[in-house]
């Protein structure tokens, strides 16, 4: 009987297949590596699962298959180990240059690729009694295999496995390794998987005429606009960045700093083409967004693109983040559910949506299901747009990291923000729009003031009140946005307002607010925001594109109060717009911004705007480049070399310990059955709950997942939210409708008890 992989499969057919799969990948790629690479690429993508050919293995699958209990112990039936001292084996004898090191490389990817990537310690340790197991397994080959084990002695795979221990110190230095090792995994476990799931690898290409697609959208859908001055500025920064990239395509990472409000995505887009345009080893653009909140807004403008370009989205475009629907072209096939998801999670086609989170943690990680898209990075122009929504404790994270995958892996960075942090060196990137352009671009955007800077007096969420009433009957006609730092005193003030203009248009906005409603509220104030009254918290500060005549903005870092006075006045057709700074305490005499941030951003803030009673738009140029001087000058690198430090050691345990984008430690989600989709969705719910088999039940909730996560809530858990939920036997907790008035407001989200602060 042959040796089998899976229940339909035969092993050698398996092992050929990834190596044949793994191989083309990597030959598709262009990349500057060590020959040694592609040497022990080669090895472990067909020993990977050599393990397999054991009797014990193959015992216990066809025992599997038949649904018969199988009696041999796990430790022999399990092939990872074994196929990885064998790989192991292999290595060693068949590199020239720094043989222990690949062999480390090679032995961690065979050994962990079920699972994720570990600490080095852990990873190349192998104890006497697993040694005892690996010698029962080798002496057990199944007659198939027995002429691929013919030349290997145990104890030669013995005592090359167990020096890797005591080599792995002299030969781990640099950080480039842990890419390495995280390229070799990569491409191991998406050949591995994609030759289960689809048989054979998926790699689409953007057709050779699509370089100037963004273009061609451009004079197809704003032919008819008015030629007005902020028009005309925002087509000039479209000119100055493409040629620029076109003139500069040679380095690696670029800057696009400008004014929100200047067409930045388009600008950006078309640079990125450009890029590809210029570097034919280039395959794909990789759009990152901090926040799941501001996709949207990108994801229409792509499929717009796209579109009028004669280009199918489901067959280019992958939007990749938790609630995104999961469907996707491959060819002539439409996929949906839990095999539209696998594709999707490839990152396989020529342009990528995705989160900060997303991207960051698939290079900065040990796990499995995040690792297996890295290779995919490789050939990228990767836009990080809102990039100062990166922590700066992190800066110097990023800015190593970024520099080492320009290298290693030929991709291109763009960073794209009004408010540009200084993550690097002024050599060591590239400024599409020149520093002087830069100045007379920001010079010309005149459309708000920032006021009430020098007179930050502590006010009261009373005092407050009394003085926004007064401006909103002076104002009748106008737009207001209020926009406060904690959930708690945003809800406060609603109430306030509410019960002041009770014939007034209120409308309030956190993260307290149910997905599906927040985007109904933001629709509803973009169609028509005039004579409107907004309540929200920094969930407004970026990306979403509403245009608002007077904005109040308790006090914030300067790039949270750049951000939000984007939304003032943003299309300049109302004459000049007003921001107004406030300091609200508490009845605790504490400041609401020491809730969410630290004193090195508010200190360098108020440092940058000391002396000045009042700035100009055109005049926040020199003022954010001092408040980032301040903040690169005082803050602290700790952090990042922490990672770095693990990084450069393989200690994958650390790493993810101590990199955290989002920190949800210490929350849960929130399922509220608000209305009747949502009770149909929780009925269905239900029905997968009891499905008993995993995947199936994986690919059930697929299928209705985007739908589902619109009425979930992310919750921080305390004794008071603790007695709120009924748990349905997994991690996602349901508040049903005879519950939901108790705890959900429709104008306000969370009762009060439940909030956090976001």
């Amino acid at each position: 009987m042959d040796c089998l992989s899976h229940p339909d499969k035969k092993l050698i057919d398996h092992l050929n297949n990834v190596k044949k799969i793994g191989l083309s990948v990597f030959n598709n790629k262009n990349l500057n590596l060590p020959e040694e690479f592609k040497t022990v690429l080669e090895l472990i993508l067909f020993y990977h699962d050599i393990g397999k050919s054991t009797i014990f293995f193959q015992d216990y699958l066809k025992n599997s298959i038949e649904n018969k209990d199988c009696n041999h112990s796990t430790k022999l039936t399990a092939h990872a180990l074994f196929s990885a001292t064998i790989g192991a084996y292999k290595i060693f004898n068949s590199v020239k240059n720094n043989p222990y090191f690949w062999t480390i490389l090679g032995f961690n990817a065979i050994r962990k690729h079920h699972g994720n990537l570990k600490d080095i310690q852990e990873m190349v340790a192998v104890g006497e009694s697993d040694w005892r197991n690996i010698k029962t397994q080798r002496e057990n080959i199944h007659t198939e295999f027995q002429e691929k084990f013919k030349d290997i002695n145990f104890y030669d795979i013995k005592v090359i496995v167990d020096e890797l221990l005591w080599e792995k110190d002299d030969v781990l230095n640099s950080y480039d390794y842990f890419f390495l090792q995280n390229l070799l995994f990569s491409i191991l476990i998406y050949a591995d998987k994609n030759e289960v799931v689809l048989g054979k690898c998926i790699e689409k290409q953007l057709p050779e005429t699509s370089f100037d697609i963004v273009s061609r959208y451009k004079k197809q859908t704003f032919i008819n606009d008015n030629k007005t001055e902020l028009n005309r500025l925002r087509e000039d920064a479209y000119i100055i960045c493409g040629s620029n990239a076109e003139k500069f395509s040679n380095n690696n990472i670029f800057s696009i700093n400008l004014p929100t409000g200047s067409g930045k995505t388009l600008t950006v887009l078309n640079t990125a083409f450009t890029l590809l345009k210029n570097d034919k080893s280039l395959k794909r653009i990789i759009y990152t967004l901090p926040f799941i909140s501001i996709i949207d807004q990108t994801e229409k403008i792509l499929n717009e693109i796209l579109e009028k370009n004669n280009l199918d989205p489901k067959e280019y475009l992958t939007v990749h983040h938790h609630l995104a629907e999961p469907e996707i072209n491959i060819g002539e096939e439409n996929l949906t559910g839990d095999r539209a998801q696998f594709v999707i999670e490839n990152w396989d086609t020529p342009i990528v949506l995705t989160t900060f989170w997303q991207f960051f943690h698939s290079i900065i990680t040990g796990d499995n299901a995040n690792l297996r898209k890295f290779h995919n990075i490789a050939n990228s122009v990767i836009i990080l747009d809102e990039i100062q929504s990166m922590p700066y404790k992190y800066w110097e994270l990023v800015r190593v990291v970024l520099i080492s995958l320009t290298e290693l892996l030929n991709c291109k960075f763009i960073l794209l923000t009004a408010t540009m942090p200084l993550i690097f060196e002024p050599e060591e990137t590239i400024e599409l729009v020149p520093d002087n352009l830069r100045k007379d671009f920001f010079s010309q955007f005149k459309r708000y003031k920032i006021e009430n800077i020098n007179n930050l007096d502590d006010i009261t969420i009373d005092e407050l009140a009394e003085k926004v009433y007064n401006d909103i009957e002076e104002n009748p006609d106008k737009s207001f946005l209020f926009v406060f730092n904690t959930i708690r005193t945003s809800i406060e003030f609603f109430e306030r307002l509410r019960d002041l203009f009770p014939d007034k248009d209120i409308i309030y906005l956190s993260t307290n607010i149910l997905p599906i409603e927040r985007k109904k509220r933001i629709e509803e104030i973009k169609k028509n925001p005039i004579g409107k009254i907004i309540v929200s918290t920094q969930l407004i500060e970026a990306g979403v594109d509403i245009d608002i005549d007077i904005v109040y903005r308790d006090f914030a870092p300067l790039d949270s109060i750049v951000q939000t006075a984007g939304r003032c006045n943003r299309n300049n057709k109302k004459g000049l717009g007003i921001v107004k700074l406030f300091k609200l305490k508490n009845d605790n005499d504490r400041y609401d911004y020491s809730y969410i941030y630290s004193g090195l951003l508010i200190n360098a803030t108020l440092k940058a705007l000391e002396e000045k009673k009042e700035i100009f738009e055109n005049k926040l140029l020199e003022i954010i480049d001092k408040y980032y001087n301040e903040v690169k000058n005082t803050k602290s690198n700790n952090e990042s070399n922490k990672i770095l430090d693990a990084m450069k050691n393989l200690n994958y345990v650390d790493v993810k310990e101590n990199f955290k984008l989002i920190d949800n430690s210490n929350t849960f989600p929130l399922f509220i059955e608000y209305n009747d989709e949502a009770s149909e969705l929780l009925r269905q719910f239900r029905e997968i709950s009891k499905i008993e088999d995993n995947f199936e039940r994986k690919a059930k909730f697929l299928e209705i997942k985007s739908r589902f996560y619109q009425y979930v809530l992310s919750v921080r858990l305390t004794n008071e939210t603790k007695s709120y939920y009924t748990m349905d036997d997994n991690a996602i907790k349901i508040i049903t409708k005879d519950l939901k008035d108790s705890i959900y407001n429709d104008s306000t989200g969370l009762v009060k008890n439940m909030s956090v602060f976001i």
